[in-house]
């Protein structure tokens, strides 16, 4: 189900209006918990997200001064996953290191972030760390055997696909200003 960020009253909304499910496992699976670090710290994670995000809503312009807050407030949904992703590694017998393992181990660096600093090139980047995400985490639901895990995944997903809308939102209206000047 694809829920929308922008409510009725002009709030915009962070995250999906439905609970997380519980951070519980079938048992250890050392494959789904490597799998959940590059979520956690890889170019594309969650650690990249809110550390960009965070960035983005400090040195924007003041002409997207509405921007800052609504990037902290999605900043701190992706901590959320950050928090529940490391926890899951755990309970899968995994290490939550700042290291994602695909071919190689590569450790988490701040040079991942997107240090941008005019609003159109910033959301364009926001979007596409959403999108990565969207597509990593879509893969992981198929693919992954334990339901448990694969209900937050989906859960997760809520939560970044409206991310997507409002970084497009944010990037359109950039847009729109930029050519009204």
């Amino acid at each position: 189900m694809e829920y929308s960020p922008f409510g009725e009253n002009g709030k915009i909304i962070v995250s999906a209006p439905v609970p997380y499910p519980p951070l519980t496992v079938d048992g250890p699976n050392p494959q789904i918990a490597r799998l959940l670090g590059v979520d956690l710290a890889s170019s594309k994670s969650e650690m990249t997200s809110i550390c960009q995000y965070l960035y983005h809503s400090w040195v924007l312009p003041s002409t997207a001064d509405s921007a800052d807050s609504l990037l902290k407030r999605i900043a701190e949904v992706e901590m959320h996953h950050y928090d529940m992703l490391g926890q899951l590694i755990v309970k899968l017998g995994g290490d939550p290191k700042y290291v994602a393992v695909q071919n190689r181990p590569l450790p988490w660096d701040a040079r991942m972030v997107s240090y941008t600093r005019t609003p159109a090139s910033a959301f364009r980047d926001d979007l596409m760390l959403e999108q990565a995400a969207i597509e990593t985490y879509r893969r992981q639901a198929a693919a992954i055997s334990d339901p448990h895990v694969v209900a937050v995944i989906r859960r997760i997903l809520l939560d970044e696909e409206m991310h997507l809308l409002i970084f497009r939102r944010l990037l359109s209206e950039t847009s729109i200003g930029s050519r009204q000047r």
